[in-house]
């Protein structure tokens, strides 16, 4: 098949281009940057996250522009807060812009420091540069600019940042959900994920996230003997584990086809060589065997896998901790992405039956997802409308679909709640320069731009009608020009 790139997870790669002589993004841009420094800058990292210090952050620049505010604080140093431009038309259900404002734990290996912005040639480093202090930066920007117009939008704009999403969201959106959710009640929201699929020989697509995997942890223990390093046995755990990994490794789950996953490659089809709408059109069409085989030969791509299959990553090792003695256990989280429909509880089996004679094996699930699963977007909502809309303008002749994120968050409790949601970002490639969660994390100027622009063209026309500026793409401003800013 034709190469086709994926940026999951993230959204937009715009070309610059020069707006006349004067930028009309440049201030908005400077203050969406000031917020992204200041907001790397505390720490809200796993596993004790102070959130409620980057919240006291985002409502002082709220009180600045005489902004009301909640906060929400589920237990000490965690927080959530939220404001909201209240719209002239009680009719139209409010539209969400939320993220996160914890972040993963510190990797090792950093050569910037992680929770002190470094600006340099073009990018911003720090810990949560794109998951999501980003998004939080890019919302406050907007929204504090938005009520500085004086132009009150016809569905109400809310502002959300939440505790926890990096740990499972109990004291951010879930909590939530349960406690306080009817002073928030959105209809629409806007959050991360998604991405641009970017060919290079044609068509770029779109890729809104509309439905996520199903998040969860498998836990496998091999058990041998323990002894002193200098006394080698046969079944030293470790052996017995990597065993056991090279197993699941060859584990190969069958494919499924979810509508979300049909709709996805039934658009891509045009953009593929003769082949690959061959091969795509054996998959939608096919007999059973055809579809299989289809299936088989597109999962070698690891994108079209994670549309196709379950998945299953080993990653949290454990054994001995001291060099001279040999562990009696040794263990493996594996982390397992399950598509939308498949039963937790029968795969789980089907994982346990590869080791149904190995009694030195033994496995249990560290977390399950909650079930059942949220329907996925299909598409034909308005806020999908806008997104498309908004994607024409700045990426002429590009295709925008709802798709399915390989990753997991908060946007499937949104669902469940009935909300309507998409995920949407800066460009990047995950298989690439995707820096999130990694060492030296960073976001370029220009790709947080473009975001920050994106993301405001669908809230102008979602909730105002109308383009407040120009949507157009733009040039990263030079050092001189940030500073007059």
């Amino acid at each position: 098949m034709k190469k086709v790139y994926l940026a999951a997870l993230l959204c937009f790669c715009l070309s610059a281009a020069h707006a006349g002589e004067t930028n009309p993004w440049a201030a908005l841009n400077a203050e969406a940057k000031r917020h992204l420094v200041n907001l790397i800058n505390i720490d809200t990292s796993l596993p004790e996250p102070d959130e409620l210090s980057a919240a006291r952050y985002l409502y002082k620049e709220f009180n600045k522009h005489q902004i009301d505010w909640d906060i929400f604080i589920p237990s000490k140093g965690r927080a959530n807060l939220m404001a909201r431009l209240k719209g002239s038309d009680p009719e139209q259900k409010p539209l969400l812009l939320i993220s996160h404002l914890d972040t993963a734990p510190t990797a090792e290996g950093w050569s910037y420091p992680p929770f002190k912005a470094t600006v340099e040639k073009g990018n911003i480093y720090g810990l949560g540069s794109t998951d999501a202090k980003n998004y939080t930066a890019a919302y406050l920007a907007l929204f504090t600019w938005l009520k500085d117009q004086n132009i009150t939008p016809k569905r109400d704009i809310i502002f959300l940042a939440t505790s926890g999403e990096e740990s499972g969201s109990e004291t951010g959106l879930l909590w939530l959900g349960a406690a306080h959710w009817n002073k928030i009640k959105p209809g629409f929201a806007l959050n991360e994920g998604g991405g641009i699929i970017k060919n290079k020989d044609g068509v770029d697509l779109i890729f809104a996230e509309a439905s996520t995997k199903m998040y969860m942890d498998i836990k496998i223990t091999a058990y041998g003997t323990g002894v002193h390093s200098s006394m080698p046995v046969n079944d030293n755990a470790v052996y017995l584990l990597s065993q056991a990994l090279a197993k699941i490794a060859a584990y190969n789950p069958p494919a499924k086809l979810t509508p979300t996953a049909r709709t996805f490659f039934k658009t891509i089809a045009p953009l593929q060589d003769e082949d690959g709408q061959t091969t795509i059109d054996f998959l939608l069409s096919g007999g059973p065997q055809t579809q299989s085989s289809a299936a088989e030969i597109m999962a070698l791509d690891p994108f079209f896998r994670s549309q196709l299959k379950d998945t299953l990553n080993p990653t949290v090792l454990s054994a001995s901790k001291d060099s001279g003695s040999a562990s009696g256990e040794a263990s493996a989280v594996i982390n397992v992405r399950l598509l939308p429909g498949t039963d937790p509880d029968d795969f789980f089996e089907h994982v346990k039956e590869i080791f149904k004679d190995e009694e030195n094996i033994s496995l249990e699930i560290l977390e399950r997802p909650q079930t059942p699963f949220p329907a996925p977007m299909d598409g034909t909502d308005p806020l999908f409308a806008s997104i498309s809309k908004t994607a024409a303008k700045i990426l002429p002749g590009a295709i925008t679909v709802p798709g399915m994120s390989p990753a997991s968050g908060d946007n499937e409790f949104l669902r469940k709640m009935g909300v309507i949601t998409y995920g949407l970002g800066p460009d990047m490639d995950p298989l690439g320069e995707n820096t999130a969660h990694t060492p030296d994390e960073f976001i370029s100027e220009k790709d947080f731009f473009n975001q920050l622009q994106f993301i405001s063209g669908i809230v102008f026309d979602f909730a105002y009608g109308e383009d407040l500026l120009p949507l157009t793409p733009q040039d990263v401003p030079s050092i001189n020009d940030t500073a007059k800013n």
